[in-house]
């Protein structure tokens, strides 16, 4: 082949085929660039939906907290509530007997009063419908102070004078007025006494 030859060869096909081959590679490249941009715009979307989505879920995560936190106190509130109804409903209890009893308590001086001017049939009858008394007092809890020949205790007793009944009696009690009683700890109704001197 000629020198020529060979140089119209490269001469007409070389600058083609780089013309052709650059022009379809800017042609990929600028559609891949594109498919680029289009994916971008398409993630750039799907990420601004999971921020709503985000947002939205935090939001409702903290609405269901605050919820949360109301149902706790109120059911705080609610245990608390049941406490109180249910102290306040012994106490009312309490008090109810501690009222009824405490008037009973006088109907028990007036049977000791009674007991002193019956004899016989009459003071046997009277005597069981004392100790049916004294029973019904003793299911609320109500009893009667054992005070007679026990030390002065200013707490449970009113002591209304001092005897002197020997060295042995000092600060005892020596004689019982009216008798004490007591509901549980509580004092009903304190015993009037007698302590020697």
């Amino acid at each position: 082949m000629s020198k020529e030859k060979k140089h119209n060869e490269y001469t007409e096909t070389a600058p083609q085929p780089i013309e052709q081959t650059q022009t379809e590679l800017e042609k990929a490249l600028t559609e891949e660039n594109e498919k680029l941009i289009a994916e971008t715009e398409s993630l750039k979307a799907e990420n601004e939906k999971l921020h709503k989505t985000v947002k939205r879920l935090q939001s409702s995560a903290d609405k269901s907290d605050s919820y949360l936190n109301q149902l706790v106190a109120m059911k705080n509130d609610f245990e608390s509530y049941k406490r109180r109804m249910k102290f306040n409903g012994e106490q009312a209890k309490t008090e109810g007997v501690t009222a009824v009893v405490t008037k009973l308590i006088a109907v028990c001086d007036n049977f000791d009063l009674a007991k002193q001017h019956l004899d016989g049939d009459n003071l046997k009858a009277f005597e069981m419908i004392y100790v049916q008394f004294v029973r019904i007092l003793r299911e609320f809890g109500v009893e009667e102070m054992d005070v007679l020949g026990k030390p002065f205790d200013p707490l449970r007793m009113n002591a209304l004078s001092k005897i002197d009944r020997g060295e042995d009696n000092k600060d005892v009690v020596v004689e019982v007025y009216k008798k004490g009683y007591v509901l549980g700890e509580k004092v009903l109704r304190y015993a009037e006494v007698i302590v020697g001197a």
